[in-house]
């Protein structure tokens, strides 16, 4: 829970830049994302990995859809 809290964090100070196309893409797709991600990963790895590979796969998407 500590890395998404990070992610959030760094997607609300983000936010400022790309406020509508960051906060729009946030609410609706990084809890549900995280989630199933969770249900996945967790079925075949630790829960920490799990984790950690749920949160890189948030990152990658917050930076593909901040890109210009």
């Amino acid at each position: 829970m500590k890395k998404l809290f990070v992610i959030a964090a760094a997607v609300s100070l983000a936010a400022c830049a790309h406020q509508d196309k960051v906060v729009s893409v946030t609410k609706e797709h990084a809890s549900p994302v995280y989630e199933t991600c969770m249900k996945e990963y967790q079925r075949t790895m630790t829960e920490e990995m799990a984790r950690e590979r749920c949160a890189e796969k948030l990152k990658k998407g917050y930076e593909s859809a901040t890109k210009d």
